[in-house]
């Protein structure tokens, strides 16, 4: 399974990756007591695996689920504080409290601004009428020319990598949002757990980032409908007590300006209802200001309107607008937005590509891998069988197997090949010295039975062990067994393979 391409996926619900992204944290966080120890969690790696036994595909679903289980036992493995592990239930985003305030917020600014600047009457030119609209349509025009250079740019999606929480590297707190975030825990300060804990919250609020977009241009977009909302709900709720008046006046406006303006502004409104343009004598009337003294409108207007006053009728058309212009539009983004959010939040997308996805790829792809060991005149003693478990875990995954055949005594045959489709290895003790006669013949052996594909590993721990003052020695050792083995054209590697 290539990580790479597992890493352009659609990715995993948000409880999955935030429960991968908590142990993430775990595991890379510095020793203490409440946390399983690496060898936990290796244990907890082969239990996972065991467990998906039967799903043996190497489908993404499946590696993903493997992912998932295997964070949910390293959780219920860790003894965390409740405040701690209450960390894991948290959405990345704002809360629904925060939620609604900004909604009645924006409900209570927009009925408060047209209560206080236009109290007793319908101006035409009423800024917090009109200043709803522009501001509406120079965002739209906003969006617009981003939705298109985005399509220009066309930018691959780049998903941040998971910071280590032991690592000096890892990311500091940015933005009052996030700082307020990561510090609102009550958990006892300058503790490890509590730097796991923020390393969690930094990393999930950037794999969530497109989530926590999505949700912040959401609740814009219903802010500013709550906001017209607002203003309209002042508009009408002021007519049940008071007798509007309607006009308009200007300084600097002419009547054929004001006239020009209106029909512009109105537009959509005349194209909605069949309403003519306003002619000039229209606007000139409606200079100054009367509590109804504006001239009779169109037929098919007063019948669609069903209003008998110059003030009920500028009242609706004025609603007629801000629905058309402002709240419709922005409710549609907004359930566009919302839609973003529900397929983000089922599509979380984790840095496939890092070392530590990459050791569990290992892991994941190992589960099939079985190993036949075929060691030679080298007794295999609980030691050395540990030793080479943690070699295969690192190198084929922690769901490699190993199967063990009886030791080969000094000068014996090859066994027949097996037909079990493991893949055979040839245990060699580096302490030997190798000969023509005697490992040249059971080379030759291999070579000639189980291929030029089969491994051979060289036991160098004991011969390491008595050489500890001569590094020249071994190393002389381990250059003439390679060139041995690869002589007989097979390859050899030293286990365990660290240096001297």
């Amino acid at each position: 399974m290539n990580a790479m391409r597992l890493q352009h996926n659609r990715g995993m619900k948000a409880s999955s990756a935030r429960d991968i992204v908590f142990a993430h944290a775990m595991e890379t966080a510095a020793a203490h007591e409440a946390l399983p120890t690496a060898e936990r969690c290796s244990v907890i790696t082969a239990q996972s695996l065991h467990a998906l036994g039967a799903d043996k595909g190497s489908s993404r679903a499946a590696y993903l689920r493997f992912l998932q289980d295997r964070a949910r036992r390293i959780i219920e493995a860790a003894q965390l504080p409740p405040d701690i592990r209450a960390l894991r239930q948290q959405q990345a985003g704002m809360s629904r409290w925060l939620l609604l305030a900004v909604l009645l917020g924006a409900l209570a600014l927009g009925f408060a601004g047209h209560a206080i600047t236009d109290p007793h009457r319908v101006d035409l030119l009423s800024l917090s009428l009109i200043g709803i609209v522009l501001w509406n349509v120079l965002v739209f025009i906003a969006l617009l020319f981003s939705g298109v250079r985005k399509l220009v740019k066309r930018r691959k999606a780049v998903v941040p990598p998971l910071a280590a929480t032991h690592s000096a590297a890892a990311p500091a707190a940015s933005g009052w949002l996030q700082k307020l975030q990561a510090g609102k825990s009550a958990m006892a300060r300058g503790t490890g757990l509590r730097k796991m804990a923020l390393n969690y919250e930094q990393n999930w609020w950037q794999i969530n980032q497109r989530s926590r977009h999505a949700q912040w241009a959401m609740l814009m977009h219903l802010g500013a409908a709550m906001l017209a909302l607002g203003a309209l709900a002042s508009l009408w709720l002021t007519g049940l007590t008071k007798a509007y008046q309607v006009g308009w006046e200007s300084t600097f406006l002419s009547p054929t300006a004001v006239q020009n303006w209106l029909n512009l502004l109105f537009s959509p409104v005349h194209a909605l209802v069949g309403l003519a343009p306003w002619t000039l004598e229209q606007i000139q009337a409606l200079q100054g200001w009367a509590a109804d003294g504006a001239p009779e409108l169109e037929t098919s207007l007063s019948q669609m309107l069903k209003s008998p006053t110059a003030g009920q009728r500028w009242v609706q058309l004025y609603t007629l607008l801000l629905f058309i212009v402002v709240i419709a539009p922005r409710l549609v983004l907004a359930l566009y937005q919302g839609l973003k959010l529900w397929w983000f939040n089922r599509h979380v997308q984790l840095p496939l590509q890092q070392p530590y996805f990459q050791q569990l790829q290992r892991d994941w792809a190992g589960r099939a891998t079985v190993l036949q060991v075929q060691a030679y005149s080298l007794d295999v003693t609980p030691e050395r069988e540990a030793a080479l478990r943690r070699h295969v875990a690192a190198h084929y995954g922690a769901g490699a197997q190993l199967e063990w055949l009886p030791v080969l005594a000094y000068g014996a045959p090859l066994p027949e090949a097996n037909q079990s489709g493991a893949q055979q290895v040839l245990l060699l003790n580096l302490a030997a010295t190798p000969e023509a006669e005697i490992h040249g013949a059971l080379l030759a052996q291999v070579f000639e039975r189980w291929g030029a594909q089969t491994d051979v590993w060289l036991w160098a721990e004991d011969f390491r062990a008595r050489n500890t003052g001569a590094p020249s020695r071994v190393q002389e050792r381990e250059h003439l067994w390679r060139e041995f083995v690869r002589s007989a054209g097979l390859n050899a590697s030293l286990v365990p393979d660290a240096g001297v």
